[in-house]
């Protein structure tokens, strides 16, 4: 659907928007399962997620639409898959190929929604906030420290991480948190709000204070469970994606990969205390009975499991997603659904819980069944794409992965 429908939608639905749910829209970057309800890590502490789950249904074989942040945020946000956009890569130009689509926000937008958004949503500033797809937006806050330091001695970019001697609330996702809260106690009444938070952390440089490294010592750090060989029946396609003589040998060579795991849960637990702050702001506010929550982190990410990291793969680790829904008085609170869904089904559940038209473009399933009853007939299988022909298919039990070259 093109923006040319805009204007007939908001003459179609601006009488009712006052009696629409708000949406808290919350996007994270680069999480992986590495939360308390998930489990993907046993060392991890994420009460405020896990608070933030319990409130609804929690789909844990979620797979994203491709692992990396470009195209999967422009699918979830367009409803479209990369073959369908041409978005493959983080280097494609997703705002120009996506400016006369009728993505999430301005479709949102164009239904009487006082639509609003801050730090990362789609990837890449540019246009992003542009007046003609959000009502407000906040550019990101900058990082501290602001540029790569190398603390770990790799000399590979933001490829790095190490505590800094700064305070919880000079942090980027800190100010954010702040400013959204602000938000959901100040934003009119007479009108629903879309509020889209999208935090950076855990994304690299995992920088962030010295205090949240402190709560994983060193010495007590368990390493992700890698099998010796694991490569060893992978094809030559995949073992270019893990590129083990890059980032992990250089991990191993240099001894960085407790620190690095310790990094991780350190920047996943800053992140956990900005979602507790968040969620204790919607319920101080005069929103909270009637809000929905989207929860969702835009791929997973590797920490040497297959001798691999970053995302940019299509196993388990760099595909699954922690996602949720908290939708009031649907469904029991803290249920969980293990249905392989995958994102393209953001979009038309958005539009079925707020009574909004799915456009004609939108052709993933709802997920209202399941968010009904998580053991509703699913007929669906999620589809995962990195790169051109690249693709992971995912049930209930297994994956089934075919590269470009028939491998």
């Amino acid at each position: 659907m093109r923006l040319t429908t805009l204007l007939s939608l908001m003459a179609a639905f601006s009488l009712h928007a006052a009696d629409r749910p708000d949406v808290l829209f919350i996007a994270v970057d680069d999480l992986n399962d590495w939360t308390s309800h998930l489990g993907g890590h046993p060392q991890a502490r994420t009460p405020n997620i896990d608070r933030l789950v319990a409130r609804g249904t929690s789909f844990t074989n979620t797979q994203c639409a491709a692992p990396a942040c470009n195209p999967s945020r422009a699918a979830l946000m367009s409803g479209m898959r990369p073959w369908q956009t041409g978005i493959y890569t983080n280097g494609d130009p997703a705002q120009g190929v996506l400016k006369d689509t009728l993505t999430l926000n301005r479709h949102f937008l164009a239904s009487g929604y006082n639509c609003q958004g801050g730090g990362k949503i789609y990837h890449g500033g540019g246009s992003e906030g542009r007046k003609d797809t959000w009502t407000k937006w906040m550019d990101r806050f900058p990082s501290i420290p602001e540029k790569e330091q190398n603390y770990n001695g790799l000399k590979s970019g933001h490829f790095d991480w190490g505590p800094v001697d700064a305070k919880p609330d000079d942090m980027g996702d800190h100010k954010l948190t702040t400013w959204a809260v602000e938000q959901l106690q100040n934003a009119p009444a007479d009108q629903p709000l879309f509020l889209a938070v999208g935090y950076v952390k855990p994304h690299l440089p995992w920088y962030v204070p010295r205090e949240y490294f402190d709560r994983f010592p060193l010495d007590t750090i368990q390493l992700p469970h890698v099998l010796e060989g694991d490569l060893a029946d992978v094809p030559p396609a995949g073992v270019s994606m893990a590129k083990p003589q890059g980032d992990h040998a250089a991990v191993i060579q240099g001894g960085q990969w407790a620190k690095a795991v310790q990094a991780y849960l350190a920047t996943v637990s800053f992140l956990d205390d900005q979602v507790g702050r968040l969620l204790d702001g919607l319920d101080a506010s005069p929103r909270k009975d009637k809000t929905l929550i989207v929860w969702w982190t835009d791929h997973g990410w590797h920490l040497g499991e297959k001798e691999h990291w970053r995302k940019f793969a299509l196993w388990e680790e760099a595909t699954r997603t922690d996602f949720a829904i908290v939708a009031p008085g649907i469904g029991k609170p803290g249920q969980k659904c293990a249905a392989p869904v995958d994102y393209l089904s953001v979009y038309p559940t958005l539009c079925a819980l707020t009574g909004l038209p799915v456009p004609a473009h939108v052709k993933g399933p709802s997920l209202l069944p399941l968010l009904k009853d998580p053991a509703a007939p699913w007929p669906h299988l999620s589809v995962c794409t990195h790169g051109r022909g690249n693709h992971a298919v995912r049930d209930t039990r297994w994956r089934h992965i075919r590269y470009a070259d028939g491998s």
